[in-house]
């Protein structure tokens, strides 16, 4: 075992912003550090972002944690391992020396709709052993629209990696490497731990994709030219991550098969820890796979917090909270997607939100908080239907999962009990990783000692019917716009 001062880094690559926490082995955080990210370049099926601003928001997220470490007598040097988090889906073009050739294609780019559909004839039977079909948001189907609609670029292309692949790489100097986690979304077979035969039949593709590895795996150590460029310590050692969902379900705290996880964040991402891999026939979800045999089936939503900064920009989300208190159930119906397309529980690439109906700033906040719940809902009742399970308690993760308020909205609509972990983020579920890969014997073990439940919201059986009439009248309001 690792000796008791030694900290681990876990770092998560959001759209908006990169976080990070160092947390000891017992789950004690010792520092934070944050940086914003520019806001990505999109329309509404059109979304990206430059990798150099993830590894310029490392560094600026790092300069900010190191006072914090200061503050309490420790270094960069006290860090033992980090791991890095991304968005599921996101997909860089790199050359051979790690340099990006155009910029990221984000994970809610819907462009490439019509190579989702053309994989899914290429690797019918695949499809059917994994329990999943390819989407417009897999990264796949990214790399083959980069492929038929820029050679250059693809001609060019040594890696086509994720954002915790450029992070790594940048790290340590080694090239070409990712974890089964990131990959899955890149048509990596999970059952038998090995790129298919299926994508021989497009030319170029498989030569330009990581080896992989699985999650909580050593890479490596940060180098001295990166240690300058981000304030790490040389020598750090580098640890390979997960997705953000993933992450998520880690600081959630899951141990027993049946447990759910939602992270709340920009999006929303639906986990449930299960034996064995699940399968969807329609293709809406998929099964991530951990460390150690278990599986997690789950899918993710365009719909979470986005909308919060678009109806509300530069308010104090606490100050709205306030204000929705009293307003919760509300009887308006609202679905606060922002932008254009969902991926769960239904996927329709042309959806788009409505709602809220005219109001003060606390009407129009308390519907989106609901809107939301009610999706959430939706989302469990899905999967439920697809994984078997009935009615599993919540571990909630993700910046939305801090108020109180939105908390217990969610477990009153979905009828279920929320726990609420001391530390709710993806950036903590991927400090388990590096401590997993470096101090535990196993990752579970890893799970099991540094997570723990800061608070369980209990559903208000005198919101039940109101919540049961709001959901079916939310179901029959998307069921009218052809999404349900």
């Amino acid at each position: 075992m690792a000796a008791v001062d030694e900290l681990f880094l876990g770092v998560d690559l959001g759209t908006g912003g990169v976080r990070m926490v160092a947390v000891n082995q017992q789950g004690e955080v010792a520092a934070v550090g944050r940086a914003s990210l520019p806001a990505e370049a999109g329309q509404p099926t059109r979304h990206e972002q430059q990798p150099e601003v993830w590894w310029n928001g490392l560094a600026a997220a790092t300069a900010r944690l190191r006072v914090e470490l200061s503050a309490v007598g420790r270094t960069a040097s006290s860090i033992r391992a980090l791991a890095v988090d991304g968005t599921s889906g996101t997909v860089a073009c790199l050359d051979r020396e790690g340099r990006p050739l155009r910029p990221a294609l984000m994970y809610n780019d819907g462009r490439a709709e019509a190579e989702a559909a053309t994989l899914n004839e290429t690797a019918g039977s695949f499809c059917d052993e994994v329990g999943y079909r390819f989407a417009s948001s897999f990264a796949l189907a990214k790399i083959l629209w980069i492929r038929e609609r820029e050679p250059a670029v693809f001609s060019r292309t040594r890696y086509f990696a994720h954002q915790a692949d450029f992070i790594n790489w940048r790290l340590t100097g080694v090239p070409g490497v990712s974890d089964y986690s990131n990959a899955l979304k890149t048509g990596y077979d999970l059952v038998d731990e090995c790129w298919p035969a299926w994508l021989g039949s497009y030319a170029g593709v498989e030569q330009r994709l990581p080896e992989i590895v699985p999650p909580a795996t050593a890479l490596g150590e940060v180098s001295r030219e990166a240690a300058r460029a981000t304030g790490l310590a040389a020598g750090t050692v580098v640890v390979s991550g997960a997705t953000d969902g993933t992450a998520g379900a880690l600081a959630a705290g899951l141990k027993r098969p049946g447990d759910y996880n939602t992270t709340l964040g920009t999006t929303l991402i639906f986990k449930t820890l299960s034996d064995r891999l699940v399968k969807s026939r329609d293709g809406l979800v998929y099964s991530h796979k951990l460390p150690g045999g278990r599986w997690l089936p789950g899918a993710a939503s365009n719909t979470g917090g986005r909308w919060i900064a678009e109806w509300f920009p530069g308010a104090d989300p606490a100050v709205l909270d306030a204000a929705a208190a009293d307003l919760l159930p509300s009887d308006d119906i609202t679905y606060p997607l922002i932008g254009t397309g969902e991926r769960f529980p239904f996927r329709v690439e042309s959806a788009r939100g409505f709602g809220p109906a005219a109001g003060s700033d606390g009407e129009r906040f308390a519907a989106g908080l609901q809107g939301t719940a009610l999706l959430e809902r939706h989302g469990y009742a899905t999967l439920d239907a697809v994984a078997g399970s009935a009615a599993g308690q919540v571990y909630t993760t993700g910046g939305g999962s801090r108020s109180d308020i939105w908390v217990q909205c969610r477990a009153d609509a979905a009828g279920r009990v929320y726990h609420r972990p001391c530390h709710p983020e993806a950036a903590f579920g991927a400090a388990i990783l590096a401590a997993a890969g470096t101090a535990f014997a196993d990752l579970q073990g890893a799970v099991d000692a540094m997570v723990r439940i800061e608070r369980s919201f209990v559903p208000n059986p005198a919101a039940a019917d109101g919540y049961d009439a709001l959901y079916h009248r939310f179901v029959r309001a998307l069921a009218s716009r052809g999404y349900a």
